[in-house]
């Protein structure tokens, strides 16, 4: 399949299917006892990241320019190949030179004399030592044979000694992009499937309902029913800015017990128990209540939310901007 300008609007649906693909798998994971017991490690699995230089830059493209500012897959697409062309040159190596013991005593390509580990910049991080040791007791015995006789192979031993010069930084690579494609396929099928996993991470994660692909701008009747619309995270959100505007700090002009009260009443909560409520643990972290990636998301929907209401959106802009040039 060769990608064309404009295909990007099947982008959502080809996510999903990746979402659906990751959830069919960890079903029938979970239904074996094959897997692992702890479900954590397991998703962990299936939705392993790569951490080399390059693809984190095209994720935090895509975090910043899909799910922040809405721009199309094509778009973010030509911006990635433009980062390929800055990067192609930084691509990273690391270098191993092996030498073995030659001889007649030992099976060839066994045993280390010396083992070197060279980082991309050249410079050695690992040294490993092979030496020979004689075992004086055990020649004693083959030189003046006894009544258990010794072979030639128990007189020696090699034992190889480790030194660690510096860390080596190693990479998971991502099996579809590196710096070498230049196919916008691939960068498509790359965002695809990181926009799949973060989503099934995401629905792992949330307490409630969760949509695989959000309408960040989706329009209801009423401000109120857009409220009991967030989900808790982004309520907590909501409430932090709201009184933001007001000129009311979280922890220094306002407590966290008064915004979990609130928002308890705006979603018909009985107040007094608003220790016990998943808004209080929130708000005791806001606004830094996820993680940057998931973060960012939710921060976009609350943007949008004042947008739509004129509201001044500079505090949450300010936050977005912190977190992506972190």
């Amino acid at each position: 399949m060769v990608f064309k300008k404009n295909e990007g609007q099947n982008f959502e649906k080809d996510c999903l299917e990746v979402f659906e693909n990751l959830l069919q798998a960890y079903k029938k994971a979970a239904e074996s006892t094959v897997w692992e017991s702890n479900m954590d490690i397991l998703i962990e699995k299936l939705t392993h990241f790569p951490t080399a230089p390059f693809p984190v830059e095209l994720m935090s493209l895509f975090d910043y320019n899909y799910l922040v500012q809405s721009e199309d897959i094509d778009s973010v697409i030509d911006k990635a190949l433009i980062i390929r062309e800055r990067m192609e040159h930084t691509q990273r190596y690391v270098t191993i030179n092996e030498k073995y013991f030659s001889s007649f005593l030992f099976p060839a390509n066994t045993h280390l004399k010396r083992l070197e580990v060279y980082n991309n910049e050249g410079e050695l991080c690992y040294l490993q030592k092979g030496t020979i040791r004689i075992k004086a007791k055990q020649l004693f015995r083959w030189i003046i044979p006894s009544s258990s006789p010794v072979k030639f192979q128990d007189i020696i031993s090699i034992r190889q000694k480790t030194t660690h010069y510096k860390n080596l930084e190693i990479y998971y690579y991502s099996p579809i992009v590196d710096l070498s494609s230049t196919n916008p396929q691939d960068y498509y099928n790359f965002f695809c499937d990181y926009f799949g996993k973060v989503q099934f991470l995401k629905y792992f994660r949330s307490k409630e309902e969760v949509e695989v692909v959000p309408k960040l701008t989706e329009s209801v009747p009423n401000a109120y029913e857009t409220i009991l619309r967030f989900s808790k995270a982004q309520q907590v959100l909501w409430v932090y800015f709201i009184f933001r505007l007001l000129g009311l700090k979280l922890r220094v002009d306002i407590g966290n017990s008064t915004l979990a009260c609130f928002l308890c009443m705006v979603n018909g909560i009985d107040m007094k128990t608003y220790k016990n409520s998943y808004f209080y643990r929130l708000i005791e972290k806001a606004p830094y209540i996820k993680k940057d990636k998931n973060l960012l998301v939710d921060l976009e929907v609350i943007r949008l939310h004042f947008e739509e209401r004129n509201f001044p959106t500079a505090e949450i802009e300010k936050l977005i901007v912190e977190i992506v040039t972190r």
